[in-house]
């Protein structure tokens, strides 16, 4: 009778058993998933997780394991969104490339540098960029609240309102820096020849970045000042090229001094009047032995005037090109200091939801192949001007030594 009894008990104690164990298994799965439970709708909806099938092969597992373990761990994880997780994800995919003029811009980001492009913005105008792992100024805009507090090129900027910017990128300091009109940011700069950092701080108004001014000099020297190579540019340089024609100068000084750059268009169609016909302007290599070369296509009209050219630390990326340009193809003099070193080429490419990836395509070389990037161009004749002249905004003979010798090297010839 006990034996039947027990043939009926096993069953039952098997059955608790198995649902104790499913219970179990139930138990610590949940546990271990379940924070998918608390996470944010979007995180339920990832598209495109897949690579398209013409990219290389690579393996995501530690990029998925990474995401699962901040949204199962990370302690604020309920005020993460998906895109925001994305967006930095793409941010970090870029900077692996530790090339400091590739950057992902997100939509607020884009719009910004196509109105700086454009040639107006609000901020306190100056041009900054990363070098050497810092956030550096190449050159205050004149007549702007960085000009006034007497900002320099090569200056570095630790801090924006109290902000670390030793790991920001150019474009991320650049949104810090903007903001808008009647508003102050306060900078923390270190100036080499500084005993410490000082905190400046500025109040930001409508910047409208120039293109170029000129003037006639005694001894019947032009003098002719380009700002920067923006879009403007196109369309003021050819009023005030045959206006200068118009004077019948003697020479010419092209001041590219503080000059940060612009488009690659804007140097090459402003070359053509300085160049004959078919002569290289620049070279550009794309790598893997892929050397594309531009030619002047322009009418060439100031080509036969004697010409020196001005540069110093803050003559960088397009003005550097016109520069060397000018020397390797008329031996035309750099006279000042050496340039700021900015020699590649950055394509802007249209994202979805309007991001947008700058990304460096390829480096530019001078007609007889100097290097621009990171060594920038010597000066033929070094000058030195005093600390104390500030910007170059408005002429100054007496003091500007660099114009000086300017002056000098054209009546000589």
């Amino acid at each position: 009778m006990k034996f039947f009894k027990l043939k009926k008990i096993i069953p039952i104690l098997a059955a608790i058993i198995i649902i104790a164990a499913v219970w179990l298994v139930g138990f610590l799965q949940g546990s271990q998933w379940g924070w998918q439970m608390n996470l944010p709708s979007p995180f339920e909806k990832i598209l495109n997780k897949e690579a398209p099938p013409d990219l290389g092969t690579g393996d995501m597992s530690i990029f998925w394991d990474t995401w699962k373990t901040i949204l199962e761990k990370y302690v604020d994880r309920q005020n993460l969104t998906a895109q925001q997780m994305i967006e930095g994800a793409t941010k970090g995919l870029v900077e692996s490339l530790d090339d400091p003029y590739s950057e992902f811009l997100n939509s607020k980001e884009n719009q910004a540098l196509t109105e700086e492009l454009s040639g107006e913005f609000f901020g306190i105008g100056m041009e900054i960029s990363k070098k050497n792992n810092n956030i550096v100024i190449i050159s205050p805009l004149p007549g702007t609240p960085a000009e006034k507090a007497g900002l320099q090129p090569n200056d570095i900027i630790l801090k924006i309102d109290g902000k670390d910017a030793t790991q920001l990128s150019s474009q991320e300091a650049a949104n810090l820096i903007k903001g808008p009109k009647g508003t102050t940011v306060t900078l923390t700069i270190y100036r080499p020849n500084w005993n410490e950092a000082r905190e400046i701080t500025l109040q930001r108004e409508k910047i409208s970045v120039p293109t170029l001014t000129w003037q006639m000099l005694d001894s019947q020297i032009a003098y002719l000042r380009i700002y920067s190579f923006n879009q403007p540019l196109m369309f003021d340089f050819p009023q005030a090229a045959f206006q200068i024609i118009s004077q019948h100068p003697k020479g010419l000084i092209i001041d590219l001094r503080n000059n940060p750059g612009g488009y690659l268009d804007a140097v090459t169609n402003i070359s053509g009047w300085f160049l004959d016909k078919g002569s290289i302007i620049l070279k550009e290599d794309f790598g893997d032995n892929n050397i594309k070369i531009t030619r002047a296509t322009g009418n060439g009209l100031l080509k036969d005037l004697p010409t020196v050219v001005l540069v110093n630390e803050g003559t960088a990326s397009a003005a550097e090109i016109l520069a060397g340009t000018l020397r390797d193809n008329r031996g035309v003099k750099l006279i000042g200091t050496q340039t700021f070193g900015k020699g590649s080429v950055q394509e802007l490419v249209s994202l979805r939801d309007n991001n947008s990836l700058k990304i460096t395509i390829a480096k530019w070389l001078t007609p007889n192949d100097t290097l621009i990037q990171g060594n920038g161009l010597k000066p033929d004749l070094e000058v030195q001007n005093n600390e104390e002249l500030g910007s170059y905004s408005q002429l100054n003979l007496t003091q500007d030594q660099q114009l000086q010798a300017a002056l000098a090297e054209l009546k000589t010839n």
